[in-house]
């Protein structure tokens, strides 16, 4: 209303072909001039209506249709308006499936299946899904809709439950909106060996209950089956929570079984991606003899992950990560991006965006994808968080570098360069005590740290005098005072 020259006048209700229920009809009017006197700019904001119109009566359609439990489109006048004017994105938390197993041995499956909608859901551009690390506290943890939205700051919830009996798997899932109004909900019976079929029949109901349009291209893309087999998928599952709380043990516990699975499917490319994840997050760690030859490993396995999968986005994102170690910008960024395009929710994509432009000094746009990673993961991993604290030191955010800094100190204590950055942060937020203890700790457990070195990757020669600042007001440059070898000012 007011955006256009044109208005519309209701039609009523029509009983149309093939509908069981009326239609409320609508004519656009342009103030009956012809279509060739429409400028083209506005012609295409028609154009782009009738594509939203087509796409939530088609939505409505689906819901009358294929019999799910849905009440209607899920959004209704004014506020539908609204949030296709403001181009909003609906949100979407899928809560941890409860297991409805008395062996507590098989609750991963039903962590394992969440993770799964949660990623399938991802690569919808439409709809910002929240991570598994976001949600995962609500596993036992008794709450409303209402409570968890607000907490989330979701407008929906997907909530189920998972049992296994002998060798079927039965699941219940609904999609409710804040107010605890069940949108839809169905139960599922299937056998072990049909789970795949089964997250297909889930993620696309949920994606038409949410009315998101899905060319048929991309709906094969999000719904691929990963695997034939079932065991290789089982091994793939006890590997994520190693590889969600990382630390030296865990990562190698992650390796050893999905070496397993690659062992029962040679062409399992998520298996791949996840592979290639160990081995780069112990070179970024410091758990690797040899980080070069550990980040050549990654990318071994990352680009065999792609010749089995184009669309597998952790190894994209690894790629990128493995590029920008060896200063790569370009192609960093290219990797990056076309992990994003894939699914424009992934925490580490974003993350890995922000890190990019981090080191091309573009600070602000770093802060931006960093803290989208960070809203839709809270839990960001050492690498990512090391690289938010970094980006908040360099625009002169000393609390919230400090804040991040020690987060990450608390949950990754391997990482040495975020300890770098506390001590530089708490230089500058003229906390002497506090910089000289750590400086003490970084002296014990990081004996061949080089403050020469530190930082070079950053391509803005500003940002690297005021990381050396405070590592020099820190106290981390050998003696007093040292001047800084000019030929490595500019790197």
């Amino acid at each position: 209303q007011g955006k256009l020259d044109c208005d519309y006048e209701y039609l009523g209700e029509r009983t149309l072909k093939n509908m069981e229920r009326p239609v409320r009809l609508y004519r656009l009017r342009v103030d009956g001039r012809s279509s060739a006197q429409l400028t083209r700019r506005r012609a295409g904001l028609l154009a782009a209506m009738a594509v939203t119109l087509a796409l939530a009566a088609g939505s409505v359609w689906l819901g009358v249709t294929s019999g799910w439990n849905s009440i209607g489109p899920l959004f209704t006048g004014n506020e539908f308006t609204r949030n296709v004017e403001l181009g909003a994105r609906p949100t979407i938390a899928v809560l941890p499936f409860q297991s409805q197993n008395t062996d507590p041995e098989r609750d991963y499956l039903a962590d394992g299946l969440t993770q799964d909608i949660i990623n399938a859901l991802g690569r919808f551009s439409a709809l910002t899904v929240i991570s598994w690390n976001a949600v995962f506290p609500y596993q036992n943890k008794p709450a409303s809709p209402g409570e968890i939205a607000r907490s989330l700051a979701v407008r929906y919830q997907v909530e189920g439950t998972v049992r296994r009996v002998d060798d079927r798997l039965r699941v219940a899932a609904q999609l409710v909106d804040a107010g605890g109004r069940v949108l839809w909900s169905a139960r599922f019976d299937e056998a072990m060996i049909d789970i795949f079929a089964l997250q297909d029949k889930i993620t696309s109901q949920i994606a038409g209950a949410l009315a998101i349009g899905v060319t048929q291209i991309e709906q094969r893309r999000v719904l691929a089956k990963p695997t034939e087999s079932l065991a290789a998928y089982d091994y793939v599952l006890r590997a994520r929570p190693a590889l969600q709380r990382p630390t030296r043990a865990n990562n190698a516990e992650a390796r050893a079984l999905l070496r397993h699975a690659i062992e029962l499917d040679p062409n399992y490319a998520a298996a791949y991606a996840a592979l290639a994840e160990t081995y780069h997050l112990a070179a970024s760690m410091g758990w690797a003899e040899s980080p070069i030859a550990y980040l050549g490993r990654a990318e071994e396995l990352a680009l065999k992950a792609l010749r089995l999968d184009d669309s597998e986005v952790r190894a994209r994102v690894i790629l990128g990560h493995i590029h920008l170690f060896r200063q790569q910008y370009r192609e960093a960024q290219t990797e990056i991006d076309r992990a994003l395009t894939i699914n424009p929710n992934d925490a580490q994509g974003l993350a890995g965006r922000g890190t990019v432009l981090l080191w091309l000094g573009q600070t602000d746009a770093a802060i931006g994808a960093l803290e989208q990673a960070q809203r839709i993961d809270p839990e960001l991993n050492g690498v990512d968080r090391f690289a938010l604290s970094l980006a908040y030191y360099l625009r002169r955010r000393y609390p919230a570098a400090i804040e991040q800094a020690e987060l990450n100190l608390r949950t990754a204590s391997s990482v040495n360069s975020s300890r770098i950055v506390l001590a530089a942060a708490y230089a500058q937020n003229d906390q002497a005590e506090d910089a000289a203890r750590v400086v003490t700790m970084i002296r014990r457990v990081f004996p061949t740290f080089d403050p020469h070195e530190f930082g070079t990757k950053l391509l803005k020669s500003a940002d690297l005098d005021h990381l050396r600042d405070g590592m020099r007001k820190a106290g981390l440059y050998p003696g007093t005072g040292d001047p800084l070898p000019d030929q490595k000012m500019n790197r």
